[in-house]
């Protein structure tokens, strides 16, 4: 029961008021729930004004006839029970609208717009290629390449401010994503000129780690899975300098300050003079390339054709399977 600093809003009756509901009510709705219910940040994210969401939301309890928020000296800090209920049908009504949209979109030839999430290494690397490709094939569609960190990235997907996230794979579940594995990462140790590691017959962690190294980032999902890899067999790193980019990792390997592991993808066009490069992803758990989308997501055929470039494995119809594995394909 909620007390008298912890209400509701009251009304005198449930019914009802035959007032309209409007999809801009639903999407502010939406919005305060990804913004862990903050006005300020919910009105930001939509370019409204404070006062105006607040309104929009006080006339939707009032059109539904039943409180949808908790408030607590004007502060809202919790969905009633009934406001949750209403927040999942809002936003699959929502994503309905926009299926439908996208549909049409796609059937008059509209000009399209399509924003792919992903991190500097697979920006750098994985895509080039791809993209050069999908640029090629659909001139009409604009594409937009931005650069995050890899939970920032599904949390783009899950907002719809990215169709497409691509990123090594998280451990952190994501109910309304999902996932499809692309390539495998491979790894690799590159060391300064005559280091006695590029002559040794066989790597192991424990012979690695008796070096100084440049570091991958421990905030990156490659560089927690090398450090982890490392602590399984209780070895500490001796880190000189950590770095988020194989690029910042192989200068300043370049530069002397010790040896480093690298996704192969950024050694495989080449390094400065006198670097060596040996592989060990035999010493690492197994790691992939990973795409990730909403649930929701409506397929276009230009979203499928960029899926099948970046993983072959993946045509529209293994995409679609995956999207809504309860519906038969035909």
């Amino acid at each position: 029961m909620l007390s008298n600093n912890d209400t509701a809003f009251q009304y005198a009756s449930n019914a009802y008021s035959g007032e309209p509901m409007t999809l801009t009510q639903l999407r502010i709705l939406r919005e305060l729930a990804r913004q862990s219910l903050g006005i300020s940040a919910a009105a930001a994210a939509l370019n409204m004004s404070q006062p105006g969401v607040s309104r929009q939301l006080q006339q939707l309890e009032r059109e539904l006839g039943t409180a949808l928020l908790v408030r607590r000296r004007n502060r809202i800090v919790a969905l009633t029970e009934a406001g949750r209920e209403i927040l999942k049908a809002a936003e699959q009504a929502l994503a309905s609208v926009e299926t439908i949209r996208a549909i049409a979109g796609e059937r008059s030839g509209a000009p399209a717009q399509f924003t792919v999430a992903t991190t500097h290494l697979h920006a750098r690397y994985s895509l080039l290629a791809p993209i050069r490709a999908f640029v090629r094939r659909h001139p009409e569609v604009r594409l937009h390449l931005v650069q995050a960190a890899p939970e920032a990235i599904l949390d783009m997907v899950e907002a719809g401010e990215s169709d497409i996230g691509i990123s090594t794979e998280t451990e952190r579940e994501h109910r309304d994503l999902v996932f499809l594995p692309g390539a495998a990462v491979a790894r690799s140790l590159v060391l300064p000129p005559g280091h006695p590691l590029s002559s040794k017959r066989r790597l192991t962690l424990d012979a690695i780690v008796r070096h100084p190294m440049v570091a991958y980032s421990f905030r990156a999902r490659g560089g927690q899975i090398m450090e982890g890899a490392f602590r399984a067999r209780g070895l500490a790193v001796d880190a000189v300098v950590s770095a988020m980019d194989a690029d910042v990792v192989i200068a300043y390997i370049a530069a002397g300050l010790g040896i480093g592991i690298v996704p192969s993808m950024a050694v495989a066009q080449g390094l400065p003079p006198g670097l060596a490069v040996r592989d060990v992803t035999r010493l690492f758990p197994e790691s992939r390339l990973t795409l990730s989308l909403r649930r929701d997501t409506y397929l276009r055929s230009y979203m499928a054709d960029f899926i099948c470039a970046v993983a072959p494995d993946w045509t529209a119809a293994a995409t679609r399977r995956r999207l809504n594995p309860h519906v038969r394909q035909v």
